[in-house]
């Protein structure tokens, strides 16, 4: 007989929260209130990850999911909730993991909303199995999943389409693809045999167009990533003297944000990202950009007074030294920008220590029917 427990409730990694005799166990891809059988795949301690063996009474939330994939492939998590219930459980998860790993209870202004759950990725790695068969991969696990007849429903239906008609002339057995819509709706792949792969792609935001090299990163919601750069500029509410952009990737934030000041200067660690900036900046005609390559760290050192900081670092979040150097400088105001409430809370607690005051949290969801979802903070020196 397989061990019984009651989800509780939905915590950070989209894990469902349950307990059995003296041990926490989490389980991923449950609702809360879901009475299953499972069986225990990890042990730590007295914490168990368990899969789902069987649903014996399920959630009232419940929902069967659009994808038949889903709870095989480790790309989605939530397709088994309305997208109501997904962006209620959003919020509920930033707000716990604020109050446990920042040690303070945000106040979160609004959440928004994707225009749609589905078809709004720009831009996808998928891998191949033995046969060439393209999809993704298994949960924790490099075993690949072959995509459904209907392709991934994160994709927008001409890249899905596109996907479903490589044949096996253009498709390497167990290899990795990249595929970008650029701003024209042109589908582009890389890693396909025998097929061109252009050197960077044309992507539009906000008004603002960007030369996009294949592995430059760039904000995968093409329904929201004007919405955000709106969102962040919304913040600023009057002209800054000098900006800093720290990890600025291909200028995603400082175009828009020139306007706003005098001066800024964008820091990105990427060499063909810091390429594209640059290119971006000419395209635009925007003269008052200046973007340095390098370590975000040793760059910032020597920037002297700087009136605002925003910052969009890598999930792993910023650098003890990084903040460090960011309290040296007294920066009047920062804007920080993270898909990961883990490490933003442990950023924003060290912020708050060191005298900053959240003045503004929005959550924006970049990333329907996964765990993830996108945090704009914005702080201001406490007087």
């Amino acid at each position: 007989m397989q061990d019984v427990t009651t989800v509780k409730k939905i915590i950070q990694g989209g894990y469902g929260l349950a307990f059995y005799e003296d041990k926490t166990v989490f389980l991923p891809y449950t609702a809360p209130g879901d009475k299953v059988e499972f069986s225990v795949e990890k042990k730590k301690g007295k914490v168990l990850f368990g899969r789902i063996e069987k649903i014996l009474e399920p959630s009232s939330i419940r929902r069967p999911p659009e994808c038949p994939n889903f709870g095989k492939c480790g790309g989605c998590h939530f397709l088994h909730l309305d997208y109501e219930d997904e962006i209620k459980t959003k919020k509920s998860m930033v707000l716990e993991t604020f109050e446990k790993i920042g040690k303070f209870k945000p106040v979160i202004n609004d959440i928004i909303p994707s225009p749609s759950r589905f078809g709004y990725r720009n831009h996808s790695i998928f891998r191949t199995d033995e046969s060439g068969r393209p999809g993704f991969f298994m949960a924790e696990s490099d075993k690949v999943i072959p995509f459904p007849q209907s392709g991934c429903l994160l994709l927008p239906k001409s890249m899905r389409e596109m996907i479903a008609g490589l044949g096996n002339d253009s498709l390497k057995p167990n290899s990795e693809v990249r595929v970008r819509i650029d701003k024209f709706g042109a589908i582009h792949f890389w890693g396909l045999k025998e097929t061109f792969s252009p050197p960077d792609i044309l992507m539009e935001a906000g008004g603002y167009l960007f030369p996009i090299s294949p592995e430059t990163f760039f904000q995968v919601n093409t329904l929201l990533n004007s919405k955000l750069i709106e969102l962040v500029l919304s913040l600023i509410r009057k002209r800054i003297n000098k900006i800093v952009d720290l990890y600025c990737g291909a200028g995603f934030f400082t175009l828009p944000l020139a306007g706003k000041t005098t001066q800024i200067i964008g820091i990105e660690g990427a060499e063909k990202a810091c390429e594209n900036a640059r290119a971006a900046a000419k395209l635009n005609k925007i003269p008052n950009t200046n973007f340095k390559r390098g370590n975000v760290e040793q760059k910032f050192k020597k920037m002297g007074k700087v009136n605002l900081i925003l910052a969009d670092p890598p999930r792993s979040g910023m650098a003890k030294k990084v903040i460090e150097e960011i309290v040296r400088h007294k920066p009047e105001e920062l804007i920080i920008i993270s898909c990961d409430p883990p490490t933003l809370a442990r950023d924003s607690s060290r912020l708050i220590q060191a005298g900053y005051t959240p003045s503004d949290i929005y959550l924006i969801d970049l990333f329907p029917g996964t765990f993830h979802i996108e945090t704009v903070i914005h702080f201001k020196k406490t007087e």
